[in-house]
């Protein structure tokens, strides 16, 4: 998922020379306007947030030399968070928004364990079909959650319509997680109301766990 790939990328980024810079403000360009366009009539849009994400991102680098007498040490990463983060926050107020909820929480699942979690269930009661629980166990899993990606995805999983990716997610995170019988359980449950060949390599791995644990 294009999210997860610019969030993981975020947390990795390590510029030394972006620690001296500081911020400025510069008037919006076309290309950003058009960007915003789009996320007002669907704040859902994945590629359009990537894209506006990479431009607050890169704006948050920007800078002058500061006068090193007064000015702050400020980490790179730090600005580009809150950079992200106020983007987010300004969708996540529109009643469809289920995306940018799904950033919020990610960016304040460590300092906010329990207003992350809120987050991402108002994200899964505003998007109903499946494809926000998977985004949600997605990045629980990638954040090192894997047993709380279980039990959020058990509880949210009927009111995504059982989901087949988002079943996947969740049988993925079992197996992380090392509960292969409930892998199992989860993948028989999900094929039983399915039927899908997009699980074939997940029963692959569901059979190696087992026969790996019976070895």
């Amino acid at each position: 998922m294009a999210l997860m790939s610019w969030l993981r990328r975020l947390a990795e980024r390590h510029d030394p020379e972006g620690a001296k810079k500081t911020l400025t403000h510069r008037e919006t360009t076309p290309r950003e306007d058009e960007l915003r366009a789009v996320l007002a009539a669907d704040p859902n849009d994945e590629d359009a947030f990537d894209a506006l994400v990479e431009i607050v991102r890169e704006r948050a680098d920007e800078g002058t030399q500061p006068d090193p007498l007064i000015a702050e040490h400020v980490d790179p990463q730090v600005r580009q968070n809150h950079a992200v983060w106020a983007l987010a926050e300004e969708l996540a107020g529109q009643p469809r928004a289920w995306l940018p909820l799904i950033v919020l929480a990610r960016l304040s699942l460590g300092s906010d364990h329990e207003a992350a979690m809120r987050r991402l269930s108002l994200a899964c009661e505003r998007e109903t079909t499946g494809l926000a629980l998977t985004h949600a166990v997605a990045m629980l899993r990638d954040a090192g959650a894997s047993a709380e990606a279980i039990a959020f995805g058990v509880a949210h999983w009927e009111l995504a319509s059982r989901d087949v990716e988002a079943g996947r997610e969740i049988v993925l995170a079992a197996l992380e997680s090392g509960r292969v019988a409930e892998a199992r359980r989860l993948l028989d449950s999900l094929l039983e109301s399915s039927g899908s060949p997009r699980l074939d390599d997940v029963e692959d791995l569901v059979a190696y766990a087992e026969k790996e644990q019976q070895a």
